[in-house]
């Protein structure tokens, strides 16, 4: 007959109650070594130990001490007995399951505020400073930090699952699965704060310039959008189906075949997204190639130095009677009224001079080729700025199919993914 030890009576009386060695250990103040000696009989309980444990698991000293219930117990033990131990074990093991996750999330805090500091350092360094990478470097060691920080609480704080007791099996899986996808999270905000920041290391290292608030915004807000769509596709299609197959995350069969089908349009959005985006470069390419600023401006071309004269100084009459035809002249001296002619040049071609307004002009080209033939090139100022607008729409418009591409494909996996929910 097998000897009966108060090693072998802690070993079943802890896995009756649900609980682990470092637990028990944890309410005796002993390490969960010490409560595997105890348990492999290598030594015993201190005596001062003995009504702690006993108390613990709600039996006599002197059953402790023998290792064994006594008689009368083991005769007034009935299924409402049991019963009730096992409800006490159930209420011990969700109230450690409960302050074991409210410690990870408590500790989790500590990764955000990092994280944050990260942030405020960067503003400072940038702001206050001029030092945009400096401010930069400084943040990407707290954001390192943060995320070291997050898997070691991540990995300290799961629960390991224990074959013996697998009453308990599913809470633990669902407890750590909940703390995975907690942690996912907040390395995705440290993601999306760590690129917030790559804007300030674009400034140049021994430069004092600073990024002023506005563009900071602008483009830290453009880079994290960015940065957590390639992250989400590479979370959706690669990681998550990792976690579950290593067993890192349990999801039931209806919930893993949805993240399968979920990563499977996924994975064919992106496809479809790279050819579009591919074929839109393609098109940017072949237009800019053959379209440029000048293509949108209007010329006024002349081989006739006379024709010329004409233009540029009906110009001049034309602008100033629109500008300054109310403007009143009064009389000199000599009772003459004196012509007021602002922004009036003169110049001298072909061995003629005019007038004319060089204000109303971008650029005036004028050539006379050997042979004696002219070429009289006049860009106005009207006609340039309507081409640089056009120009500026055509870039625009160009733009415009990058973002009607991605709102699609977004479109495409919010209506998809929502049809696999209601299913």
């Amino acid at each position: 007959m097998e000897r009966k030890t108060i090693g072998k009576f802690i070993s079943v009386l802890r896995k009756a109650n649900g609980m682990t060695q470092r637990e028990l250990g944890d309410k005796l103040f002993v390490s969960d070594k010490t409560v595997s000696r105890w348990e492999r009989d290598e030594c015993t309980p201190e005596l001062s130990l003995i009504p702690s444990i006993a108390e613990i698991f709600g039996i006599t000293t002197d059953e402790l001490l023998r290792g064994e219930r006594s008689n009368s117990d083991r005769e007034t033990t009935s299924d409402n007995g049991t019963s009730r131990q096992k409800a006490k074990s159930d209420k011990q093991f969700k109230l450690m399951l409960h302050s074991r996750k409210k410690r990870f999330t408590n500790l989790s805090f500590i990764s955000i505020g990092l994280c944050l500091v990260g942030l405020i350092a960067a503003m400072i360094c940038n702001l206050g400073f001029s030092k945009g990478m400096l401010g930069f470097c400084l943040a990407s060691v707290f954001f390192v930090a943060a995320t070291i920080c997050q898997i070691c609480f991540t990995v300290s704080f799961r629960f390991l699952i224990d074959e013996e007791e697998a009453e308990h099996a599913e809470e633990t899986k669902k407890a750590n699965t909940d703390m995975v996808f907690s942690s996912v999270k907040i390395f995705f905000g440290i993601l999306l704060i760590f690129v917030f920041c790559l804007p300030t290391a674009l400034l140049p290292p021994d430069s004092y310039y600073v990024l002023i608030i506005e563009s900071w915004l602008l483009f830290g807000t453009l880079f994290a959008a960015v940065a957590f769509l390639l992250a989400f596709c590479v979370y959706k299609i690669f990681v998550f189906k990792a976690l579950i197959r290593k067993e890192i995350v349990w999801l039931d069969e209806q919930a893993v075949s949805k993240a399968n089908d979920d990563g499977k349009l996924l994975g064919k959005i992106c496809i479809v997204f790279v050819a579009v985006l591919a074929i839109i470069l393609l098109a940017i390419y072949i237009i800019t190639s053959s379209v440029s600023e000048s293509t949108f401006i209007e010329r006024e071309r002349f081989d006739d130095p006379d024709k010329f004269i004409e233009y540029m100084q009906s110009e001049y009459d034309a602008w100033y009677e629109e500008a300054y035809s109310n403007l009143p002249s009064a009389p000199d001296a000599e009772g003459m009224k004196p012509t007021y002619e602002p922004h009036k040049k003169w110049s001298e071609i072909d061995g003629k001079r005019y007038y004319f307004c060089e204000h109303l002009y971008e650029s005036i080209t004028i050539l006379q080729h050997e042979n004696g033939d002219w070429e009289i090139i006049v860009i106005t100022n009207d006609a340039y700025q309507n081409g640089m607008a056009m120009y500026d729409i055509l870039n625009a418009s160009l733009l415009f199919l990058h973002v009607i591409n991605l709102v699609a494909c977004i479109a495409w996996y919010l209506i998809k993914t929502k049809k696999h929910r209601i299913t």
